[in-house]
């Protein structure tokens, strides 16, 4: 068992091929973006309740594989209502990379693939669940000042 999840800790660590160039993360609500335009890093909080089995805190993004992503995610609806009142974050794969391999988050970063049937976009990005809270929140921030595009919400 110890070996297999020393294998599960490195295949997690690597950079994976076959990924798109950019992530999607859904923006709730209105603070979730500055006047100034800037993505709050509580968009993208590593919540309690969303840590897995395997150790690793999970935050669902959709992946852009293709031209549909973006629309498709801005579609999304949760209870009827449309789910990203605010609009979506476009975050580079790359930024969640070089995040990865700085000093004081070596390999508690990770991401994923994880389709779902009503979500073929679906993933996470994975955050080791060993560490303290001031350092979830940071790292929130950490990917909130990565992000590169803001789209507002159309769909409303």
């Amino acid at each position: 068992m110890v070996g297999r999840l020393k294998k599960l800790w490195r295949f997690l660590l690597q950079p994976k091929a076959g990924y798109p160039e950019n992530c999607i993360k859904g923006i709730a609500r209105d603070d979730g973006v500055t006047d100034g335009g800037q993505v709050s890093g509580h968009v993208f909080y590593f919540k309690p309740e969303h840590l897995r089995k395997d150790g690793w805190f999970e935050e669902s993004i959709n992946w852009e594989d293709d031209s549909k992503a973006q629309d498709f995610t801005l579609k999304q609806r949760k209870n009827g209502n449309i789910q990203w009142q605010r609009g979506i974050a476009i975050l580079p794969r790359k930024a969640i990379e070089r995040l990865n391999q700085q000093p004081t988050y070596k390999g508690l970063l990770s991401y994923e693939r994880n389709t779902l049937r009503q979500n073929i976009y679906h993933g996470n990005i994975l955050l080791k669940g060993k560490i303290e809270k001031p350092a979830i929140r940071a790292m929130g921030g950490n990917l909130a000042t990565h992000v590169t595009k803001v789209i507002d919400q159309k769909y409303k």
